[in-house]
């Protein structure tokens, strides 16, 4: 076995923001190597053809539109008994989250939709008493669009100290773990309290009082 020197380490969580990297990562096959295989660990496009039912050329194509597009890299190489030499691929972290910042700047369709699931989730409020009205809808998508940026931030840039340990973890564990310093490290990061203190007024700004359940 053959390791590359110049891979860097899996990281907990990536933030996207290209437009062009998200189109790639949600298309359908593409997807389902990522998120089905890739992010658990590294594999062949043999392996990953037998797992998909996809065709060798077919799953290779889409490993090298990925790699484009930094979001899948080369780990090692094996040769086999026969003197093949096998590739094996990996996600570039275990996790991915699409950058609301750079969704909302980029021009046509991925642009419209963050701004659409944004309004939409604010709007959805409604059934918990919390009416926004239009007038307010522009401030109260901003302050959302920033705390979830900053919730991205400082999540994506949690420190591992140890790696090897890491990777050995059971997924499960993993996740809760990943989970639970993600939550401190919000606590103790000021400018995401901040910016969770101007969401909470805001929200609590428009609840409406006395509210009984129908």
């Amino acid at each position: 076995m053959e390791t590359i020197d110049s891979v860097p380490p899996m990281k907990d969580l990536e933030i996207i923001s290209d437009t062009n990297a998200i189109k790639i990562l949600f298309e359908e096959t593409r997807a389902k190597i990522v998120f089905n295989y890739l992010v658990n660990g590294s594999m062949t496009v043999k392996q990953l053809s037998d797992a998909t039912g996809k065709n060798p050329g077919t799953i290779l194509h889409h490993i090298q539109k990925l790699q484009e597009a930094g979001l899948v890299v080369q780990e090692r190489t094996e040769q086999t008994p026969t003197g093949i030499v096998q590739r094996y691929y990996r996600a570039t972290a275990r996790e991915y989250r699409l950058g609301i910042s750079g969704m909302m700047e980029a021009n046509g369709g991925v642009a419209q939709f963050a701004r659409d699931r944004l309004t939409s989730t604010i709007s959805s409020l409604s059934v918990y008493g919390i009416e926004i009205p239009e007038s307010q809808m522009k401030k109260a998508v901003d302050i959302l669009r920033r705390l979830i940026e900053r919730e991205n931030v400082v999540s994506s840039n949690l420190p591992i100290s140890n790696e090897r340990a890491y990777q050995a973890l059971p997924p499960a564990v993993r996740g809760d773990a990943s989970r639970i310093m993600r939550r401190l490290s919000l606590e103790e990061d000021s400018e995401y309290q901040r910016l969770r203190e101007e969401w909470h007024g805001f929200l609590r700004s428009h609840r409406k009082v006395g509210i009984e359940n129908e």
